[in-house]
Parts: C-alpha cells; sequence; structure tokens
C-alpha cells in the first residue's frame, strides 16, 4: 500500500465522521435496539448489519491500509455466519444465544480495533524489492 500519510489518511474512511456514523454507528445503533423483536427480524437485522460493517472494513483496508480493518472486516463477517446459523436454528448456542454472540461482538470489536494498530501501527506498510 502506497502513499503518504496524508494520502492514506485522506483514503480513509474512519476520518469521515459521516461515513463512519453510516457505515458503522447505524449498524450499532439497529443491533442493540433490536433487543425485544422476533428472532427472525433480529436475525436478519443482525446479519445485515454485520455485514455492512464487514465489508466497510475490508473496502476500507484495500483503500487506504488500515490495519484493523483487516481483522475486523473477517470478524464482523463471520460473526455474520454465526448470527446466521444461531437465528435459524443450526448452531446450539442456548438460550444465551443472543448475549454470547452480543458479548463477543463487543470484546472481540475492541480488542481488534486496538490491538493491532497498538502493535503495528495505524497503516499497512508496504515492503517492495
Amino acid at each position: 500500500m502506497g502513499g503518504d500519510a496524508a494520502d492514506r489518511h485522506s483514503r480513509d474512511i474512519l476520518s469521515h465522521p459521516l461515513a463512519v456514523f453510516i457505515l458503522f454507528g447505524v449498524p450499532v445503533i439497529a443491533i442493540i435496539a433490536s433487543e425485544r423483536i422476533g428472532v427472525g427480524w433480529r436475525t436478519g437485522l443482525w446479519v445485515v448489519a454485520l455485514g455492512i460493517m464487514g465489508v466497510a472494513c475490508l473496502a476500507n483496508a484495500a483503500r487506504c491500509g488500515r490495519m484493523h480493518c483487516y481483522l475486523t472486516g473477517p470478524f464482523f463477517l463471520a460473526m455474520g455466519l454465526i448470527t446466521l446459523l444461531y437465528g435459524v436454528g443450526l448452531l446450539p448456542l442456548g438460550r444465551q444465544g443472543w448475549n454470547i454472540i452480543g458479548a463477543t461482538l463487543l470484546v472481540g470489536g475492541i480488542l481488534l480495533c486496538c490491538l493491532p494498530e497498538f502493535l503495528w501501527g495505524r497503516y499497512k506498510t508496504s515492503h517492495r524489492g
């Protein structure tokens, strides 16, 4: 991934507050607000929300090389698949399944957003030989 820091920052979706709100804030709000709706609707809403966040992360990784997006993108997509499997009854997580998925999303999302950039920096560096 080439370009100087200013160029990467300008391509970084996370440097644009409206995009962050639409691509991440709205899905998170929808997930939190879905506590009292039926399982079918909740499953669909969570799967769509996690899909939006996962695709946005992968697109951002490709756009600017944001380090944590390489990990959060696949994580959100995998959690969307787990949500789908649980919601349709194919993944037996018991009565606390929604809580387990929600806690995993919260803890995993926070860790994957913070640790990679703490360890390796904000943007992936390219190694050209």
